[in-house]
C-alpha cells in the first residue's frame, strides 16, 4: 500500500537536484575515461601505424578480463555501500568497503603472478602470431607492465566508485578525470618523444591510475566522511553477495572477451591488419559516443541505491526519465557529429588510403547503435541497484556475447562490408529480448510505504501526523508503536522546521515511511534547509526555553529508536529512524 501526498513538481526538485549534482562531476570522470582510452591508440597509431591499432585490438580482450574484476568488485561494492548508507548502517557500510579492499589487493597480486608467469600461452590465446615477430613483441610488452600493475588499477576503480556513494564526487570526478588526463599527457610523452611505443602507452596508463588514487586518498582526511578502512573478520556470505551484484554487470566483459577472440580473427580473415585496425578506431570512437551513457548509468546507480533503500519508487522513475531522455537526445547529436566526420577521425587515429573509406563506413555504421546501446547501458545500471541482478547479467551477456558473436560470424559470410551492420544488429536484437523479459515476472513490493511532502509554510503539521497515524493503523500497528512513530515524525520535523528552516517560502520534508514485513517501521526524511543535525541538539536545565525543549524531544525520539543516522548528501539534509 503506498499513501502519497507528495507535491509532484516540489518532490522532483529534490530528484532533480541531486540527479544535477552528480551527473556533471561523472560526465567529467567518463570522458576522462574515453580520453585515456582514446590516448593509447591515437599516438600509437600515430607512431608505429597498423601494427600499433592491431596490438591494441589485441590487448583489448585482456581488458575485458580486469574489467569483469575490478570493475565487479567496484561497483558491487559501491551499490551494498549505497543500500548500507540509504538504511541509516554506516558499519554495514564500512565493512563492504574495507572487506573488498583486501579482495580486490588479493586478486590483483594473484593476476600479476599468473599472467606473467604464463604469457606466452596468453599470447598464442590472443592470436598474437609467431613468436620474435613485431606482433607478438608489441604484445608482450604492453602485458607484462600492464599485469604488474593490476593492483593500482583495482584499488583505483574501488576508491572512485565507492568516494563517488559517500557525497564526495567532485573528489571522486577531479582523481578519476585527473588519472586520465595524466595518462593521455604522459603517453604523448613516452611515445612520442621518448619512441618508447606500446610500453610508453602502458606506463603511461598505469602512472595516472597511481596519481587518482593520491587525490582519492585526501577524501580520508574529512571529518565527515563515513567511509574508510577497518579490519575485520572475512564476511565469506557477505563477500560473495557482494562480488554477484557487481559481476552480473561487470561479466559481461567476459562475454565482450570471448566476442572479440572471435571478432579478431574474423577480421585477421577478412582484411588482415587493416581490418583489425578499423576495428580498432571503431572501438575508440565507441568509448566517446558511450561515455555519455556510462555517466548517465553512474549517476543513476548512487540515486537508484539510495531510493531503493528508501522505498521510494517514484524518485528512481524520475531518475531515469532524467537519464533516458537526455540520453537520447545528446546521443543523437554525437551520433550524427561522429557519422558526419567519420574520414576525418579514422585519418587522425592513423588509417591511410582506401583504409579510412572503410573505416569511416564502418564508423558510420556503428553510429546506428549509439542510442540502442545507451538505452541498454543506462537500464542496467538501475537494474543492479534495485536488486534485479539476474536482468542486468541478461543485457550484458546479449550486447556482449550472445548477440554481437552471433551477427558477426552472420555478417561475416558475405564479406567485410557486412560485417559492420553487426554493432546495429546486436544492440536492437538485445533491445528486442530484455525489454520484454523484464516484464515477465516483477519483484512485487511486500513493505507498506507511505509519502509526504511537508510544506515550510505550513507551520501545521497536524494533516501529516493524522495520516501517518492512519498508515500505521491501516497496516496493522499496535497502539505503543503508531505512538512511538507519530512522536518521531512530530518531533523531528518541528526540529527541522524550528532550527533549519528559513522560512523563505521554498523549503520542505520529503518523508517516507516504510513498516516493513517485520514490523520494523522506518523513517526516512530529506530537506532542503541549511546543514542540520537533529540528533546533535544537547538538552539544557532551563525547560522554559524553546530550544532545549526541543532537543528534549529528540532525546525521546532517540531513547525509543532501535537505530538513526543523519547525514549530508548530495546537497539535502538526510535522516534515517527505525523504530
Amino acid at each position: 500500500m503506498s499513501d502519497t501526498a507528495l507535491n509532484g513538481i516540489n518532490s522532483k526538485s529534490f530528484t532533480d537536484s541531486m540527479f544535477r549534482r552528480l551527473l556533471w562531476p561523472t560526465l567529467l570522470s567518463s570522458l576522462g575515461l574515453a580520453l585515456g582510452d582514446i590516448a593509447d591508440a591515437l599516438f600509437i597509431g600515430i607512431r608505429i601505424g597498423k601494427t600499433g591499432l592491431a596490438t591494441m585490438s589485441l590487448v583489448a580482450p585482456v581488458y575485458m578480463i580486469f574489467n569483469v574484476l575490478d570493475i565487479g568488485i567496484a561497483i558491487g561494492a559501491s551499490v551494498h555501500y549505497t543500500r548500507a548508507i540509504g538504511k541509516g548502517r554506516a558499519k554495514d557500510g564500512i565493512k563492504v568497503f574495507s572487506q573488498m579492499l583486501i579482495v580486490a589487493l588479493i586478486i590483483s597480486v594473484m593476476i600479476a603472478v599468473l599472467g606473467s608467469l604464463f604469457m606466452p600461452y596468453i599470447l598464442k590465446g590472443l592470436g598474437a602470431g609467431t613468436e620474435g615477430t613485431e606482433l607478438w613483441n608489441y604484445t608482450k610488452d604492453y602485458l607484462q607492465i600492464m599485469f604488474w600493475g593490476a593492483p593500482l588499477t583495482f584499488v583505483y576503480f574501488l576508491l572512485y566508485y565507492c568516494i563517488r556513494c559517500d557525497d564526495n564526487e567532485k573528489l571522486a570526478s577531479a582523481g578519476y578525470l585527473t588519472g586520465y588526463l595524466s595518462d593521455v599527457a604522459a603517453s604523448a610523452v613516452l611515445i612520442l618523444v621518448f619512441k618508447l611505443d606500446v610500453r610508453g602507452a602502458i606506463i603511461a596508463t598505469v602512472l595516472g591510475k597511481a596519481i587518482g588514487i593520491v587525490i582519492f586518498s585526501m577524501h580520508f582526511t574529512r571529518k565527515w566522511a563515513i567511509l574508510r578502512f577497518k579490519f575485520s573478520k572475512p564476511d565469506i556470505k557477505l563477500i560473495f553477495s557482494v562480488l554477484k551484484t557487481g559481476m552480473s554487470s561487470s561479466f559481461g566483459y567476459i562475454g565482450q572477451f570471448a566476442a572479440l577472440l572471435i571478432v579478431n580473427n574474423i577480421l585477421l580473415r577478412l582484411g588482415g591488419e587493416s581490418a583489425l585496425a578499423q576495428m580498432n578506431v571503431v572501438q575508440n570512437v565507441s568509448y566517446f559516443a558511450l561515455a555519455l551513457y556510462l555517466a548517465l548509468g553512474d549517476t543513476a546507480q548512487p540515486l537508484s541505491g539510495t531510493f531503493y533503500a528508501e522505498h521510494n519508487k517514484d524518485a528512481i522513475k524520475r531518475v531515469m526519465i532524467l537519464a533516458i531522455g537526455i540520453g537520447v537526445i545528446c546521443g543523437g547529436v554525437i551520433s550524427v557529429l561522429f557519422a558526419v566526420f567519420a574520414p576525418s577521425v579514422c585519418a587522425l587515429f592513423g588509417l591511410t588510403g582506401d583504409a579510412v573509406t572503410d573505416g569511416a563506413f564502418a564508423v558510420r555504421l556503428f553510429c546506428l547503435s549509439v542510442i540502442p546501446a545507451g538505452l541498454s547501458i543506462t537500464w542496467s545500471s538501475c537494474f543492479q541497484t534495485i536488486g534485479r541482478e539476474k536482468i542486468v547479467f541478461l543485457i550484458n551477456q546479449l550486447r556482449t556475447f550472445v548477440c554481437f558473436a552471433g551477427f558477426a560470424v552472420i555478417f561475416s559470410s558475405f564479406g567485410i562490408k557486412w560485417f559492420w551492420f553487426v554493432f546495429l544488429a546486436a544492440e536492437l536484437g538485445t533491445l528486442a529480448i530484455w525489454v520484454p523479459v523484464c516484464h515477465i515476472k516483477k519483484r512485487k513490493e511486500t513493505d507498506a510505504v507511505f509519502s509526504y511532502l511537508l510544506d515550510a509554510n505550513s507551520s501545521d503539521i497536524s494533516d501529516l501526523l493524522s495520516k501517518a497515524e492512519g498508515f500505521c493503523e491501516e497496516n496493522d500497528a499496535d497502539p505503543k508503536k503508531v505512538y512511538y512513530i507519530t512522536l518521531c515524525v512530530e518531533e523531528v520535523c518541528q526540529a527541522i522546521i524550528d532550527n533549519a528552516f528559513r522560512k523563505k517560502g521554498d523549503e520542505y520534508i520529503q518523508l517516507t515511511l516504510c513498516i516493513e514485513n517485520d514490523g520494523t517501521a522506518v523513517l526516512h526524511l530529506r530537506d532542503n534547509a541549511v546543514d542540520f543535525n537533529p540528533f546533535a541538539m544537547k538538552t539544557g536545565r532551563d525547560y522554559e526555553d524553546e530550544e532545549s525543549l526541543a532537543a528534549l524531544g529528540i532525546q525521546m525520539v532517540k531513547a525509543k529508536s532501535k537505530r538513526f543516522f543523519y547525514r549530508r548528501y548530495a546537497g539535502f539534509n538526510t535522516l534515517t529512524v527505525e523504530v
